[in-house]
């Protein structure tokens, strides 16, 4: 007979664990590492817990056992650190923006990226606002735009000449698919990147050409992420990404079988990061307006408004947003802080959950990137990870109203 007295609750160690090991034995992923900040279950110190590899069995570099200082792709987090940026800016008091400017006034400052005016009137009207919000009317990828248009804002440089231009024109003339007026919600990858050269125009030095210098001076330097940038570094210690494949099987009905993993043996351009600096991240979300950057990231989480679908019907919900954060609230009435991102061209999927009420935050990075849309085992998502990991430490805890899906930067 078992002990009564015994108690088999798991710690909250634990639960990260489960959940790591969990998702690689369903995923099939190389490897993954998760970043947890919880007050009550942690104290101030959080918990990262790494598990797995760094990439395929024979890559080259050979793969290492993952650590909490392991490289990973962020892809579309990136867009949060871009809002805080922005954030920023709005709390400077002498020269800096609102939130109701128009995006041309700052792709045009002090004319860095050309002598003449840049932006169609219809682009140059869409405000700050309308950008970071996924509110501009913007489609998520441009079908007429045949560049890596981010590449050059990641790596500090002026914008390609083919992205001014589609500035230039927008919206493209019909026969091209035209876009929705302002007001309703789209996710935007286009957007956020017309949003990220806009707010490095309001930085010095380098206007227009500062990505990294800025973020590393206003938002990585204070909160002490040491290994957070576009631009991997020598000394860093970095995973390679692959693309899992599955195949679903009509008999007996709804099985979903592994195929394989394939590497990609690329790299996307925007954010890479480890868990110990995301623990760092998820401590300032949790703790704001307290602690470095405390009222900048407050106001990140200040919700601007909520949209409806751009296309919707009457029982759609509308989509709360901060800046950059995609929200929703608990049946109880705590607001949820979400941010996903994959990267096709890398290979990794990343997710952001913070509900600041709990002072809770997980971050859960993966080197697998699995296709939305193509057939995948439920316990390989990683939001439904990061969201078991905080209802086993805050029973309950479940927001109201679906998350929206994860995007996919290139």
């Amino acid at each position: 007979m078992s002990d009564p007295a015994v108690d088999t609750t798991p710690s909250p160690q634990q639960i990260v664990q489960a959940a790591a090991q969990i998702y690689l034995d369903f995923s099939q992923a190389p490897g993954c590492c998760i970043a947890v900040y919880d007050h009550d279950a942690f104290g101030s110190t959080g918990y990262v817990y790494p598990l797995g590899m760094s990439a395929l069995p024979g890559s080259t570099p050979p793969p290492f056992s993952v650590t909490t200082d392991t490289v990973f792709e962020i892809g579309s987090v990136t867009k949060v650190f871009t809002s805080t940026l922005l954030a920023q800016a709005l709390m400077m008091t002498k020269g800096g923006p609102s939130i109701t400017d128009p995006v041309g006034k700052w792709l045009n400052y002090d004319h860095t990226y050309g002598p003449g005016q840049i932006g169609s009137p219809t682009l140059y009207a869409l405000t700050l606002q309308d950008l970071v919000t996924h509110t501009s009317g913007m489609f998520d990828q441009p079908q007429d735009l045949d560049i890596p248009y981010s590449k050059q804002l990641f790596a500090d440089g002026q914008p390609d000449p083919k992205l001014v231009n589609w500035w230039n024109i927008y919206p493209p003339p019909p026969p091209a698919p035209q876009p929705p007026p302002p007001g309703c919600w789209q996710y935007s990858n286009i957007g956020f990147v017309t949003l990220g050269f806009a707010v490095t125009q309001m930085f010095s030095p380098d206007r227009g050409v500062n990505y990294n210098t800025i973020l590393a001076k206003y938002i990585t330097g204070p909160l002490g992420m040491t290994q957070t940038g576009a631009t991997i570094q020598p000394s860093w210690k970095v995973a390679q990404g692959c693309i899992g494949n599955w195949i679903q099987f009509p008999n007996p009905p709804g099985l979903i079988v592994f195929e394989n993993n394939k590497p990609t043996g690329g790299t996307a351009f925007d954010l890479k990061t480890t868990g110990d600096d995301m623990l760092r991240f998820l401590a300032a979300q949790a703790e704001a307006p307290n602690g470095p950057l405390g009222k900048v990231i407050q106001s990140t989480q200040m919700q601007q408004s909520k949209y409806p679908l751009c296309e919707s019907n009457s029982h759609t919900p509308r989509v709360p947003m901060g800046l950059g954060w995609q929200m929703s609230y608990t049946q109880s009435g705590h607001a949820v802080y979400m941010k996903n991102g994959a990267t096709s061209l890398g290979g990794f999927e990343a997710i952001v959950i913070v509900v600041p009420d709990f002072q809770c935050g997980v971050a859960v990075l993966s080197n697998q990137y699995l296709d939305a849309s193509a057939p995948h085992p439920s316990q390989a998502d990683l939001g439904g990870v990061a969201r078991n990991i905080i209802a086993h430490l805050h029973p309950g805890f479940g927001p109201d109203v679906p998350l929206p899906e994860r995007d996919v930067s290139e």
